[in-house]
């Protein structure tokens, strides 16, 4: 095959890509947005929570002493 006759093919297959994606339905993107009357949490003095690291290890489903285990990227779908 020569230069010229793949290019054509080429040029051929992304025009039939084109057309079929501009049938594809596009997505709406729709503004959101949430009024409320209290928009700001109140902040303290600075000081530390009491028993924080505690909580927040009780709440994690896995942890290991001081650590909480988490997949990397098991999130992700």
């Amino acid at each position: 095959m020569n230069k010229e006759h793949i290019e054509k093919q080429a040029k051929d297959i992304l025009e039939k890509f084109v057309k079929a994606l501009e049938k594809v339905e596009k997505e709406s993107k729709e503004e959101f947005h949430v009024e409320r009357e209290i928009f700001e949490r109140e902040e303290n003095n600075g000081e530390s929570c009491e028993n924080f690291k505690e909580n927040i290890l009780a709440n994690a489903p896995k942890k290991n002493d001081d650590f909480i285990i988490a997949e990397r990227g098991g999130w992700k779908q």
